[in-house]
């Protein structure tokens, strides 16, 4: 698509322009803090749509379809961010 982005989660962060949660629109990226013993952003997907998004959840469990209101997704929110 032409465009590039950092590789790790705190740096896409710092690489996107805020959304709110009430903006999203598919293609966004959708970050999270502390799903590891950091206190970053430690985890990113991509919005899909219908408060979903889609991530490698883990090494065991691969790429899953997550919904943001899920209560771990919403404790661990952090913020939206659009590329371009």
């Amino acid at each position: 698509m032409g465009v590039s982005i950092p590789r790790t989660a705190s740096t896409q962060y710092s690489a996107t322009t805020r959304v709110s949660k009430s903006n999203l629109e598919v293609g966004d990226l959708v970050f999270f803090k502390g799903t590891t013993s950091s206190n970053g952003i430690t985890h990113v997907g991509i919005y899909i749509g219908n408060g979903q998004f889609v991530h490698a959840a883990s090494s065991k469990s691969g790429v899953k379809i997550s919904s943001l209101s899920d209560s771990y997704f919403t404790k661990h929110y952090a913020g939206a961010g659009r590329v371009g």
